[in-house]
Parts: C-alpha cells; structure tokens; sequence
C-alpha cells in the first residue's frame, strides 16, 4: 500500500476528542455504529462468558477482527500492510484455545490476542513506516491503557448523536427505549430479591417461564452484564480512543546523549563476558577442566540456566537502550557487537544446561517454555544485530513477526503431548511428570495403560491418577454446545471406563 493512499491525521493536542473529523463520522453515523457495536458485545459475551476456551474463541477472533474492518471501510481507513499477518494469527491463537485445555496456553493465548489486536488497530490509524523500536512499545501501552479509561465514550457517542439530531429528541418511541434501558438495571437487582424471598412467586416464574429463571442468580446476572459491557468497551471505546489520534506520530531524535558515555559502561561489561564466555567454552562445551572441589559436572551443568536466560534478557534491553539514545560511533556499535557474540555463548550456556537439566529430570512445561524462549531470543538478538548496522531495518515488526511465529506454533502443539510421550518413553518414575499435565495428555496417557490398577503400585500414586481422571472428567461434563473444546473432549472420553472413572 503506498504512503499518500494512507488517511493518516496528524494529531492536534489542543482540539477535543470529540472534534476529531473520523470520530465525528461516529457520532453521525451512530445508528449504524452503534447497533453493529452493540450486536458485536452481545456475542462477545455469548463467546466469552464463563467459557474461555471452546470453538467460540476462534469464532470472537473472526468476528472482531470483521468488526473493525467493517468500521475501518466505513470511515475510509486504508489497510495496513501486514492486515493478513495480523488476521491469521489472531484467529489461529482463537483455535489454539479450542484444541487444549491446558490453563497456562489459554492466558497466553488471550494475552497475544490482545497484543496483536492492538498492533493490528495501531498498524491502521498511524504510519508506522518510521518508528523505533522504543516509539513502537510506548504507543502500544500508551494505547491500551487509554483505552481501558475510556469506559464512557459509547455513552458520550450516543449523547452527541442525541443533541444533534432533532427529530430523535421529539421521538416518544426514544423514550421508550430508554425508559425499557432504565428497567433493565433495576429489574436485575428486583427480580432475583422477589425470588427469593417468596416461594410462590417464584414457582410462578418458573411455571410461566418453563424454568429461564431457575438457573438464573444475580450473580450471573451482573456477570452477563459485566461482560456485555466489556464487549461494549472493545468494540466502541477502543476504536473512539484509537480515532482520538492521541499518539504523536512523529519521531523525536533521541540519538543526542555522549557515546563515550556508552563506550566506557559497555567496556567494562565486555570484559566481564568475554570473562565469562571462556569459561563457558572450557568449562560447558568442552568439560576439560577441573572444578572446585565436590563439585561435579553434572552440577555445574544444571544451574544457572534462569540467571542466564535474565543475563540475556537485560543485555538486550541494554543493546536497544544505546542504539536509540546514544548518537552513532562506530567503537560503540563495535562493543555493542561484541556484547551480542557473548549474549549468544550465554543463550547457547543457557540451552545447554537446560537440555542437560532435562536430561536427568526429565520434561516439565515450564523447562519446555524456557527453550522457547531462548530460541526466540536468539531470533531477536539477531534482529539487533542486523539493526546495528542497518539503521532502517524494522526491529519491532521483525520481532512481532518472529515471537507470533514461534509462539503460535508452541501453542498449537499442544506441548502437554509431547511432554508426556517424552516422560514416558524416558522412564521418568515420578507421578508428577504426568499427572498434573492438562488433559491434553490424557490420550497419551491412557494409550500407555497410566490409568490402570496395575500400573500403580502405591496408594498415593493412585490418588494422583483419581485426582488426574477427576479433572477430566468434570471438565467434560461442562461441556454442551457452547462450550466445546476438542481437547477435553477426546480427554473425557480417555478417562472413560477406566478403575478410578467407575470408582467415582
């Protein structure tokens, strides 16, 4: 898409949220924006509430992905660039949430769902083609923390809408809406009250009603509401506050600190980790010399992976700290270089330690998420290094990119599978290694006979494998045409028929 088909808006600090040309598009249009916005929180809830990980997660990804490019075709918003990219891994993350029961996926699933939303608004309402890495992040936080302020903006839409259209303020049929809106809130405190405290008028709702009322409390009441209202916040709130045009497009020059500043602290670290990455080589890599007394090398090769992995979390950060403030030097960017070689030997340090950890401990998910994530930061601190010398090079999207990339593919792997055949093919005597996996592992399991009788040789192994079958078992009796989930699914019936199923 070229630059001048792009309907960017420089952002004016001084004119209200509510004078801004796109969001007066809104406000005249709100009939058509605000029913298409309503609708929209009614199936966000339906998708959402009390059931976070079944089809209707890919099914809500979809939709709020169609939702905001009908909104973008009806304020003539161009496209952005990567719109595929970011459509494919929204909706792919929404059917990770089908495929597994696993806790942890799921919240990390909804995280980057939310992250490359946001990225997906933001790619749409500003030219990004010049921002650093640094402007990128802090127009991303600055965005979605804006908008969880902006609570009462659908209700300020609707309000300037009122006031400027003159038949809707002589409309007796408006009055009536809103009286029945009115009646909403206080029939939902009211009626739950009533029912309970007079059994008669509560059998009389349920005969008249065929029961609607009977599963019914005020709790889940409020939490309809609630989510009805967050879906309400989604659709019209963020996309008013992204209209709002508060982000400052353009991109100071940072680049003015001294880099003998930067050349003096980095040189210093250098030594150390040039320090450091010898004896990883002598030691780790090649284990040719001694060690402290009572120390053996399975010791040493064990620990120390989560310090390095932070190690090299923080020289990262130092990395892109220098090269967005410090001004050009060409000994700095070759310290810089140098300071990437050794992060690499300590990702390198880390992954070794990690594998060998696994080794002798066999797979947890945990130390299967820490390779992943020093794999990622390989990818990313090799992003750095091409952006040290290439000032142009798009850090942040190539980051996107790559950390999208990866996790995607972890999640839809549903790594609870492989961890079990992993653990049993390695012998690992610890009921732990298995039974508290997710159910994604079920099959694995009763594939390999661990829901058995005779595969559990003492009493507290075998509450481990009733508790596990538990689990599974009331995680499939939820399930009902809303809220089915592939992974408890083909967990539930696993467990079906099994001693500690017909001993429930």
């Amino acid at each position: 898409m070229e630059e001048k088909t792009m309907n960017y808006e420089t952002p004016k600090p001084e004119t209200s949220a509510y004078e801004n040309e796109t969001i007066r598009k809104i406000v005249e249009n709100f009939p058509v924006f605000g029913l298409t916005g309503f609708l929209y929180a009614v199936f966000f809830c339906f998708c959402l509430y009390k059931n976070m990980y079944s089809y209707t997660s890919f099914l809500l990804c979809g939709v709020t992905v169609a939702y905001f490019l009908f909104c973008f075709k009806k304020l003539d918003i161009a496209s952005c660039k990567l719109r595929t990219f970011y459509i494919v891994s929204i909706c792919l993350l929404g059917l990770s949430n089908m495929l597994t029961a696993s806790g942890i996926l799921i919240f990390l699933n909804y995280v980057g769902i939310i992250l490359l939303l946001f990225c997906f608004l933001i790619n749409h309402f500003y030219d990004t083609t010049k921002w650093d890495f640094s402007k990128y992040t802090s127009a991303l936080l600055q965005t979605i923390f804006s908008s969880l302020a902006r609570v009462d903006y659908p209700f300020k839409s609707f309000s300037l809408y009122y006031k400027k259209n003159q038949k809707l303020k002589n409309s007796k049929f408006l009055y009536v809406i809103l009286g029945l809106l009115v009646s909403v809130p206080l029939l939902l405190v009211i009626i739950p009250l009533l029912l309970s405290a007079d059994i008669v008028f509560s059998d009389l709702l349920d005969n008249l009603f065929s029961q609607i009322f009977k599963d019914f409390d005020f709790g889940t009441l409020i939490g309809i509401a609630m989510t009805t209202f967050i879906g309400l916040i989604v659709s019209q709130g963020i996309l008013i506050e992204l209209c709002g045009k508060h982000i400052n497009p353009d991109v100071k020059e940072k680049k003015t600190m001294e880099p003998i500043i930067a050349i003096t602290f980095t040189s210093v670290l250098t030594l150390v980790y040039l320090c450091f990455s010898v004896i990883q080589i002598v030691y780790l890599f090649i284990g040719n010399m001694t060690l402290p007394n009572n120390y053996t090398y399975a010791q040493y090769a064990r620990e120390g992976f989560f310090q390095l992995l932070f190690v090299c979390i923080i020289n990262l950060i130092l990395v892109l700290f220098c090269m967005s403030h410090y001004r050009d030097n060409k000994i700095l960017k070759g310290i810089l270089t140098v300071i990437c070689g050794c992060t690499y030997i300590m990702i390198a340090s880390s992954a070794l330690r990690m594998l060998m950890y696994i080794g002798e401990y066999h797979l947890t998910f945990l130390r299967v998420f820490v390779l992943l994530a020093l794999f990622v930061l390989f990818l990313c601190l090799t992003g750095v290094v091409i952006s040290i010398y290439k000032p142009s090079f798009k850090l942040f999207t190539y980051m996107l990119v790559v950390v999208s990339v990866c996790y995607i593919a972890f999640s839809l792997s549903r790594p609870d599978t492989y961890i079990a055949t992993y653990n049993i093919a390695t012998n690992a005597s610890d009921m732990y290694y298995y039974y508290d996996l997710s159910p994604d592992a079920a099959p694995i399991l009763k594939e390999h006979g661990f829901f058995g009788k005779a595969a559990v040789q003492y009493e507290t192994k075998w509450y481990r494998v009733s508790n596990y079958i538990d689990r599974c078992e009331d995680a499939y009796e939820d399930l009902n045409f809303r809220r089915f989930n592939l992974s408890v699914y083909r967990a539930g019936q696993a467990v079906k028929g099994t001693p500690a199923a017909l001993d429930n």
